[in-house]
This record gives C-alpha cells, sequence and structure tokens, in this order.
C-alpha cells in the first residue's frame, strides 16, 4: 500500500490523504485550508501535489471518503470529477448540503452515498471501516484502511471531553489488531497545549453560573453546527428556567439533525425561533423561502424576546446587530462568547459584535472547549492501537510527536511512503 498526505503534514486544515494499491487509488478528505476567504478561485485551493494530476487526467480515483461536514475536511469534494463516488455519514451529508445551499456560493454540490460505524465497506482492494468520533463536528468518523496485509488508521479529528466521549472509551478498550500505521491529528500540540479543555457537562455547568448572575438577557455566540454546544446551552438554559431562542437557520439543522439524535427541537416548548431581517433576505435571495415558513410556527418576535429578556438565552450571531439596536434593552445583559477565540480576530463582524455590546457595557464572557484531542487523549490511542509508525496530520507542530511518542515518521505534503 503507497500513502500520500497530499496537504495536511504540517498545518491545520485543508487534510487531504491518498491510499493506493494494485492500480487503485482513495482519498481522505479534500479539505480547504483555514486561511481561504472565498476570494480568488477555489480551484487553485487544491492540493500542490495532486491538482495537475486530477487536470491532466493522470490519477485514477476510485472513491473519496470524508470524515466529517467540517469545511477544513470536505471543502473541495466538488472539485472532483463527477464520476467519484464520495462517501460520508448520513448526518454528514445533511449538513454538507444545508451548507452549500445556504452560505458559500464557490462551494459545488455534489452527490453522497453513506457508510455506517463499525460496518466495513469496500472500494476495489480497500477495506474501510468507520469509527465514529467525538468530535465538535455532529456525525464525525476515524477510518481504518486495509488492502494487502496492511491496515491504516487515520482518526480524522478527534477528542476525548465531549458528549460524546465514550467513543474514545469504546476504541481504546476493544481496539482494532494490528495497526501499522496511525495516521493521527495534533491540532492541540504545541502554543494550543495550555487551552483548557472542559468536558461539555463543565461548560454545561459553567453557563449555568454565567446565567444565575446575570439580570438581563443571556447572549451567546457559538455555530450552529456545534451540535454539543447547543445541547449544553440548552440545558443550561432549562435549569435556571429560562427559555432559548435560536434563529431559523439554526432551527433547521437542528430538525435535521433530530433523527439521528435525541437533541433539542426548535417545536420544544423552551425553545422559540427569531427572525433577524439580515439573515431573513439572504435565504429569500437564495430561494429558500420554504425554510423561512417552516419554522414560523415556533416564532417569536423581537418586542417579546426584549419583553422576557430576563428569562432569555439567545444563540447570536453578527448578522443580528441591526435587531440589537433597534429592539433589546441590554442593561444587566450577558454575552458569551463560545467558539475558538481566534475567530475575532479574523472575522471583522465578529469584532464588531464585540465592540458594540462592549460599548453598551455588556459583560463579556468566554466559554469553551476544544474539539480536538488534549496530549492525555492522543496518549491513550497509542497505547490502544500500539501501531509500528505514528504519522503526525493536521497539526502546526508534527516536530513535537517525537517528544511524546518513539515510532513517529515525519512527512512532508506531497511525500509518498511505501509500506511493505
Amino acid at each position: 500500500m503507497k500513502l500520500i498526505i497530499h496537504r495536511g503534514s504540517n498545518q491545520i486544515g485543508g487534510s487531504c490523504v491518498e491510499f493506493g494499491f494494485e492500480g487503485h487509488n482513495i482519498l481522505l478528505d479534500i479539505g480547504l485550508p483555514l486561511d481561504y476567504r472565498f476570494e480568488g478561485e477555489i480551484d487553485a485551493q487544491l492540493p500542490e501535489s495532486l491538482s495537475p494530476l486530477l487536470a491532466n487526467k493522470e490519477k485514477n480515483i476510485d472513491a473519496l471518503i470524508l470524515s466529517h461536514a467540517h469545511l477544513d475536511h470536505y471543502g473541495l469534494a466538488g472539485l472532483l470529477p463527477s464520476e467519484i463516488p464520495v462517501y460520508c455519514g448520513d448526518a454528514s451529508a445533511e449538513l454538507m448540503e444545508i451548507t452549500s445551499r445556504t452560505g458559500f456560493g464557490k462551494l459545488r454540490p455534489f452527490q453522497t452515498k453513506s457508510f455506517r460505524s463499525n460496518e466495513a465497506f469496500q472500494i476495489g482492494p480497500f477495506s474501510i471501516t468507520p469509527y465514529l468520533m467525538d468530535h465538535s463536528a455532529f456525525d464525525a468518523y476515524g477510518f481504518l484502511v486495509s488492502a494487502g496485509e496492511k491496515r491504516v488508521f487515520y482518526t480524522g479529528d478527534f477528542r476525548g471531553h465531549g458528549r460524546k466521549r465514550r467513543l474514545l472509551d469504546r476504541l481504546t478498550g476493544n481496539p482494532p489488531a494490528k495497526v501499522d500505521v496511525l495516521l493521527m491529528e495534533g491540532s492541540m500540540l504545541g502554543e494550543r497545549a495550555e487551552e483548557i479543555t472542559l468536558s461539555e457537562s463543565e461548560v454545561e455547568d459553567s453557563f449555568v453560573r454565567e446565567i444565575e448572575k446575570t439580570d438581563g438577557i443571556v447572549l451567546v455566540s457559538t455555530s450552529s453546527q456545534n451540535i454539543d454546544r447547543l445541547v449544553s446551552i440548552f440545558k443550561a438554559a432549562k435549569r435556571t428556567g429560562r427559555m432559548l431562542i435560536i434563529d431559523f437557520y439554526t432551527a433547521e439543522i437542528l430538525e435535521r439533525l433530530g433523527k439521528y439524535a435525541k437533541i433539542p427541537q426548535p417545536s420544544w416548548p423552551k425553545i422559540r425561533v427569531c427572525y433577524p431581517r439580515m439573515l431573513a433576505d439572504w435565504f429569500k435571495k437564495l430561494g429558500l423561502e420554504e425554510v423561512l415558513e417552516h419554522q414560523r410556527k415556533n416564532g417569536i418576535r423581537w418586542q417579546r424576546i426584549n419583553e422576557i429578556s430576563s428569562k432569555a438565552v439567545m444563540i447570536i450571531r453578527p448578522g443580528f446587530l441591526s435587531e440589537l439596536k433597534r429592539f433589546m434593552d441590554l442593561d444587566n445583559a450577558t454575552w458569551v462568547y463560545s467558539m475558538w477565540r481566534g475567530y475575532i480576530e479574523r472575522s471583522r463582524p465578529l469584532a464588531n459584535l464585540k465592540s458594540y455590546l462592549e460599548g453598551k457595557n455588556v459583560r463579556v464572557a468566554y466559554i469553551h472547549t476544544s474539539g480536538h484531542a488534549k496530549l492525555s487523549d492522543l496518549k491513550r490511542l497509542v497505547s490502544a492501537l500500539e501501531p509500528k509508525m505514528v504519522i503526525p496530520i493536521h497539526t502546526f507542530h508534527p516536530e513535537k510527536y517525537t517528544e511524546y511518542f518513539s515510532n513517529v515518521r515525519l512527512m512532508n505534503d506531497g511525500d509518498a511512503l511505501e509500506l511493505s
């Protein structure tokens, strides 16, 4: 078996790995680099070692397998020839479809085929077994890839402190046997090693404390696709006797994913749906009026939100700013930022939102935990799988692996490794 890391050997984001055997090739993930700002041609973001081979039809790809619905792992899938089948989890397909329809015009749609956790499927000479993993993305997987007599485990993105942390316990308690290579993410190694990695239960408790010391409304900025976090916020609101207010896009995501897990639904009594004009206008422009209308039965007016502000927790984003200015009394309010801090530095709209709220003397709090594994979980996985070789991926600091593991092989993007 031949292994090529087309991108990800020394960076976070844009992951793409190729496996080759007896003239057959598969790709695991094909993501957008994190620094892409949707300016310029998206085709130019294909990995340098893969792009010319695809353009000149020198590379035959049997299939693309996607680990989860984060853009840095699937964002370039629509650039591949349409005859290449794309495999992913059912819930991931839902998330990718709504993302392509609602926000990122440069993303090209693609059809998918599904797999199920712990059920091996065959693509040519490759046997692929998906393993559901704990990650901030809903429906995230790692994969055991086997061909000939070689077995490679690719972690995708994972952690051991989320609401699905038992998945890592299950994997390490009953690991696949005879793993030759472990392709393991290390997002938290290096300067991020000291980041707080609370469990999601601890995140929920932190929200409860912030809500209890807030007399006004509690505003929260988080990703609409971070389902673990939405569950934590909902549970904290329920524990403190408050109503959770979400926008209709978040409501649509929760409703779509409700058939895969028991998660908060917009029809529940303690949840209401708001309609920020900027977001509504955008959906109308895209021809998605059905989403707007579908959620109106669970709707709440902005004046009513302001009337019950002391009993409300509301998920907000920068596009809510005009409604906050027009309708909301922010006296004694708290804004909880619940994402990676780096996004504020990268996003002018987020920075503008923060500046406005601070100007209104809104108290600012930070409650977050990483979607990626801490060092102790990396060590636990290596100890359980006992791979003959560990290869860093999805990390800015591959050299750090050599400090903690004895069987590390450092690679560069485009390098080929023959497993013989």
